[in-house]
């Protein structure tokens, strides 16, 4: 949120877009009692912007019931771009207006578009919950009483802020410095051409067998978790698609953000808000020639190793916006690495709901119309994965957007097949028998190379 502040350009419009099914028979005065519902419930959704007095913003929210929902719904025949782009042209988070609906009565279908400043990848599945608990009640004909939440954005905020001064995390500035300087490996944007609106686009799928290991044998193998092994593979792609060779390259992290083991009686499961962690990270994944990489080789595994112990090295992510946003006394103000990753996690659950009750509709992509605004990249190129369910089992879909002054399609289809092929090495090695513990697994001090010959001598056994 911080990071959205020092934007320049327009900012008023930066979303998140979904597009649910409607069940059968719900009406327009049901989509309002809805959408009020969760404008009631969730503080955030009624949130306003204002100036803090010191050159900064400040989160107002007034209390439920002051945020009309008939003046946030809009109703159309069907969905169009020129309908979603009427919806997105309404919000306004200086004004208060954080949510805008779009109710298509011939298609049954409800768009949720809400500002980024109040909501994030996971509160969209706290959202579609409350929904349908909503709708189950509303039904019913009883009122709707939506359960309670545990720790508020607002209680969240300031423990961010107290954290910020705890001589632990200042004591990793210089850590975060080192990081910080790794050489950007592609030019930066420029913010008068590449913005959202001009921005390139590209969507492609992983093979579910593939992404099933992923999701499973390959971070098991290795210890890790799925990003860990997403994000070295990305590493492992870019050097090959920008001929670093060995040399460590930057990329900026986005993370869920929801840490509640910064403080005790920290319950962020049910709270609606933008957690995100924005972070940079330096790898060095090259040396190996494509070849061994696409083949699984046992150098595969050395590599994923050793990638995983530099990232285990590096400081926990969250400290990194603290000290450069939330402490005055740090000084962490270079340049953003140019290229960007997040991993959203698995996705598309409300795919699989019953017809009786609310659900994403995974099949319709006029979301894609809400995010062409005017304001300016974030990163040269960047790709936001999930997995995705499907019937022929779970996906892992890329979508990339990058800098029309920079790259063009060809490149970047050119990067997404480096980055799948990547993944299917790692996962063609751990298939072979790949994998085992790094010194980070354990609390003994041993080496790597300690730590392999303890593995070959009782791999039988």
């Amino acid at each position: 949120m911080r990071w959205l502040h020092s934007v320049d350009g327009p900012v008023d419009q930066f979303n998140q877009t979904v597009v649910l099914r409607a069940p059968v028979g719900v009406t327009e005065d049901d989509v309002t009692a809805m959408v009020q519902a969760l404008l009631d419930r969730h503080a955030m959704l009624r949130s306003r912007v204002g100036d803090n007095g010191t050159d900064g913003w400040a989160l107002t929210v007034p209390d439920p019931g002051s945020v009309d929902a008939g003046s946030c719904v809009q109703t159309v025949d069907a969905l169009s771009d020129e309908a979603m782009a009427a919806a997105r042209s309404r919000l306004n988070p200086f004004t208060g207006a954080m949510l805008s609906a779009l109710w298509a009565t011939e298609t049954g279908q409800l768009v949720l578009m809400i500002h980024h400043l109040a909501v994030d990848g996971v509160s969209w599945r706290i959202l579609l919950e409350d929904l349908n608990i909503a709708w189950a009640q509303h039904c019913n004909g009883q009122q709707v009483e939506l359960p309670a939440g545990g720790t508020s954005f607002a209680r969240w905020s300031a423990l961010l802020a107290d954290h910020a001064r705890h001589s632990d995390v200042v004591g990793l500035t210089e850590a975060w410095r080192q990081v910080s300087a790794t050489p950007t490996v592609l030019p930066p944007v420029r913010p008068e051409v590449d913005t959202f609106a001009r921005a390139g686009s590209l969507s492609q799928s992983l093979d579910s067998e593939t992404t099933r290991l992923l999701l499973g044998d390959v971070p098991a193998a290795f210890h890790a978790g799925v990003q860990d092994i997403l994000l070295i593979a990305f590493g492992v792609a870019l050097a090959e698609f920008l001929g670093t060779g060995s040399a460590p390259v930057g990329i900026d992290v986005e993370g869920h953000g929801r840490a509640e083991e910064l403080a005790e009686n920290v319950d962020l499961s049910r709270t609606v808000g933008w957690f995100t962690t924005k972070y940079p990270v330096a790898l060095a994944v090259g040396g190996l020639s494509w070849a061994q990489v696409t083949a699984g080789a046992a150098a595969v595994g050395t590599l994923v190793k050793d990638a995983k112990e530099q990232l285990r090295s590096q400081p926990d992510g969250l400290t990194y916006g603290l000290l450069r946003y939330l402490n005055p006394d740090v000084d962490l103000d270079g340049p953003d690495p140019t290229v960007g990753f997040n991993y959203l996690g698995r996705l598309g659950a409300g795919a699989n709901l019953s017809e009786d009750l609310w659900r994403i509709d995974e099949s319709d992509s006029l979301a894609d119309a809400a995010a062409a605004i005017p304001m300016p990249l974030m990163h040269t190129v960047e790709v936001n994965a999930s997995t995705v369910d499907t019937d022929t089992g779970p996906q892992l879909q890329a979508n990339w957007t990058w800098a029309p002054s920079t790259l063009n399609e060809s490149q970047v289809q050119r990067l997404s097949r480096l980055w799948f092929d990547a993944l299917a090495g790692i996962s063609t090695h751990v298939k072979s028998g790949g994998g085992g513990l790094t010194p980070s697994d354990i609390t003994a001090r041993v080496s790597q190379q300690q730590l392999d010959e303890l593995q070959r001598q009782y791999a039988d056994r």
